[in-house]
């Protein structure tokens, strides 16, 4: 099973660089979810854990993103 504690409290790290990077504006949000990106192409090599990686932060990026027009609406 792919889904220990350490690998969910991993995921929580990237939520969390996403989430500061978002409260410094958009611009920086969609930089931070590049480089987590490409982190994760980088250096993972079990597709699972790519694909929860990968699921993890895109759908950070659009949850802070929506919250970020929201804030600026």
């Amino acid at each position: 099973m792919i889904l220990t504690i350490p690998v969910l409290l991993y995921q929580l790290l990237f939520v969390l660089v996403l989430f500061i990077a978002s409260r410094f504006g958009q611009k920086a949000l969609g930089i931070a979810a590049i480089v987590c990106l490409l982190w994760t192409l980088t250096h993972l090599f079990f597709l699972p854990l790519m694909l929860l990686q990968g699921a993890v932060i895109i759908g950070s990026y659009f949850w802070f993103r929506s919250r970020l027009r929201k804030k600026l609406a």
